[in-house]
């Protein structure tokens, strides 16, 4: 641990001393409060924790604290009363800085913070579990704080932790939280996504070939030979302003490949994946919302991953198959070792 994070940590212990802590869990929560401060794809694996919540308080306010950039994928969830933003400067690729002087003033002076106070929240949750989360939770005055033990911390300023095990599926472990809550009845482990209008069904393969930085990604070359391959079978290919030059390289000269990136927002991005024949892409938001609708999805990962099936284990699905490096093979996937796995997907059932 880097004496950063122990010095934020030491804080957080100083702070629970002070901190409103409830002696026992409340047994009927006006509210309940989940920080998922993260981006696009750590929240939508867990999203089965919101009806999980709701199936064990009927009656309690469930608020949810993310990021501007993930409202919308939570519009229209039948299980969420509110959503909250926090855009707190920590575990997320989209605030900066992300230092110990940013997380203070955020939780210091920022009015989402005394939004979230206003609340008056019996029950907070941190999914990832971090020093940062529960301080969020003492400013805001939440006194039966959750956390996560065996992660990144601040563990010692809630009186309930999931432990943390790299060898349970991401979705899982967050409904550990409902269950140490008194939850018996727990949803299916599945990203869970309300559009407004019933997708179309348009059957092309989805191509998502962003996915952070560059090691975390298949190369572009690979890609564009995998799509050599596909021919004449329908392809869009989606993404964002950073895929854009992406998206025009494949489709120049590949009359079957259609690029369609920073054409969508994110809720049309779902339904377009949504309504694929199958999806192919990196380790992203679009295989938790190919998971979402239950379309097939192959994940190629860059050298940043050393274990395909460590990564499968903590964030693929049934229809999720994982290709990358493992022990026995040391090299990220070739266009030709992807494309036998690629087929077995699209094959009829």
């Amino acid at each position: 641990m880097s004496w950063k994070r122990n010095a934020i940590e030491a804080a957080c212990t100083v702070a629970s001393r002070f901190a409103p802590r409830a002696d026992c869990i409340p047994e009927n929560p006006r509210s309940i409060f989940v920080l998922r401060n993260n981006d696009i794809g750590d929240l939508l694996v867990v999203t089965p924790l919101f009806e999980a919540l709701r199936r064990r308080f009927p009656k309690t306010r469930i608020i949810a604290g993310v990021g501007a950039w993930n409202v919308e994928v939570l519009r229209g969830n039948p299980h969420v009363d509110e959503v909250l933003p926090i855009n707190a400067p920590w575990h997320n690729g989209k605030i900066q800085p992300q230092n110990i002087a940013a997380t203070l003033r955020y939780i210091g002076r920022s009015p989402e913070v005394a939004a979230l106070a206003a609340r008056k929240c019996d029950i907070g949750i941190d999914v990832l579990g971090s020093p940062q989360g529960s301080l969020l939770q003492m400013r805001a005055g939440i006194s039966w704080r959750l956390g996560v033990r065996g992660y990144a911390g601040g563990h010692s300023a809630a009186q309930q932790c999931v432990a943390f095990d790299a060898h349970e599926h991401v979705g899982r472990m967050a409904l550990r939280f409902a269950e140490l809550l008194g939850a018996t009845e727990l949803p299916e482990n599945r990203p869970q996504i309300y559009p407004s209008s019933k997708p179309e069904q348009h059957g092309a393969i989805v191509v998502a070939p962003g996915g952070g930085f560059a090691e975390k990604c298949w190369p572009p070359t690979h890609f564009a030979a995998l799509l050599d391959r596909l021919a004449p079978a329908r392809v869009i290919v989606i993404g964002g302003p950073q895929d854009s030059v992406a998206g025009a390289s494949f489709a120049q000269g590949r009359g079957h490949v259609e690029d369609h990136t920073m054409r969508y927002s994110l809720a049309e991005l779902f339904s377009v994946i949504a309504g694929a024949r199958a999806v192919i892409c990196n380790s992203s938001m679009a295989m938790h919302v190919a998971a979402a609708f239950r379309k097939p999805c192959l994940v190629v990962l860059g050298p940043h991953f050393a274990d395909a099936a460590q990564h499968a284990t903590q964030w693929a699905y049934p229809e999720t198959r994982v290709l990358g490096r493992t022990s026995d093979h040391p090299e990220i996937c070739s266009p030709e070792e992807v494309m036998p796995v690629l087929g077995s997907l699209l094959a009829p059932t």
